[in-house]
């Protein structure tokens, strides 16, 4: 099998075990070692200001930028200000959960070595993509699901043929568990599951849904609920904000937490502030859920079950 560019670790594998070491390495150079550098560069050729700091709003087309000396610089928007905070992962609500010192999707993507074993809490695509990942790294890996299935919010058969593919490789899989406490000792994590069971791992990676970047971004200034997902309407304009000012990009505004979607949004977004009208976000959105896990699902639109939902019980897929 030839070797595809730029990734070294995967020429071998079709011969023997995956190259552990090259393979987080090649990991680390897409990730441009989580350095932000040549997005630094791009920012600068493209004529865009960097302001580093912790950017809030302060009113209508303001914002105050908090600056790493502790200074504060204010500017002020001709036309539009754009959230693009993102989300982050939602925990549990377990006690002792800073002392467990549980992974969440930003360590599963960045840990320098596989654990020995690993306990997956969660059913949805970061669940079944990490479970893929690191089983195939020679990590054991538990994954408890608290229904009944995988990818719950796709249709019954894509999550059975990525249970069935998960269940081959190796991995553990539990339906219709919760975890009730979860103690980190020295380097175990002992997990005591619903019903009585309990687990031994080396870490624990919590992938059970996202929470907006949005609870000291201001949100309060404008009127707007700290906390609280940024609802849009198809120009991706902040529908409970008055003045049409405010955009809301990227997963914050919870339409689809893709990167390509966020990339789409920020070109419609651009050429609304630059003048070039108030583009209209795609109702009709690409995806691709479980891009990593055994058997990839790109879908277009609504599920079934969504479809059902909205257009009542005679709604087909097609």
């Amino acid at each position: 099998m030839p070797t595809p560019d730029g990734c070294p670790a995967l020429g071998p594998a079709a011969a023997g075990p995956l190259d552990t070491a090259a393979v987080l390495a090649h990991r680390d150079r897409m990730a441009a070692h989580w350095n932000d550098d040549g997005q630094v560069e791009w920012l600068k050729t493209a004529g865009i200001d960097l302001q580093r700091g912790h950017g809030r709003l302060d009113g209508p087309r303001r914002v105050a930028v908090t600056t790493p000396d502790g200074g504060t610089i204010r500017l002020l928007a001709r036309h539009a200000v754009a959230v693009c905070t993102g989300s982050t992962a939602a925990l549990p609500d377990l006690p002792g959960l800073a002392a467990l010192r549980p992974w969440t999707s930003r360590e599963a993507t960045s840990a320098p070595q596989p654990p020995g074993r690993l306990v997956i809490v969660g059913a949805g695509v970061v669940a079944t993509e990490m479970a893929t990942a690191w089983q195939s790294l020679g990590t054991e890996v538990t994954l408890l699901a608290h229904g009944a299935r995988l990818l719950p919010q796709m249709e019954p058969f894509a999550g059975e043929l990525v249970a069935d593919r998960l269940r081959e490789a190796g991995t553990d899989l539990r339906f219709g568990v919760t975890v009730t406490t979860a103690a980190r000792t020295g380097g175990e994590v002992g997990i005591t599951l619903s019903g009585g069971g309990r687990l031994t791992a080396d870490e624990i990676l919590f992938a059970i849904g996202r929470a907006p970047r949005t609870g000291d971004i201001g949100l309060e200034t404008v009127g707007l609920i700290p906390g609280d997902w940024l609802t849009t309407d198809d120009s991706l304009t902040v529908t409970a904000a008055p003045g049409d000012w405010l955009y809301a990009v990227g997963d914050v505004n919870r339409r689809a937490l893709l990167t390509h979607q966020g990339k789409l949004g920020a070109e419609k977004t651009m050429l609304s502030c630059v003048g070039a009208g108030r583009g209209r976000y795609w109702r009709i959105l690409p995806g691709t859920c479980g891009r990593w896990s055994p058997s990839e699902m790109p879908s277009v639109g609504n599920w079934l079950a969504i479809s059902r939902a909205v257009r009542g019980p005679g709604a087909v897929a097609v």
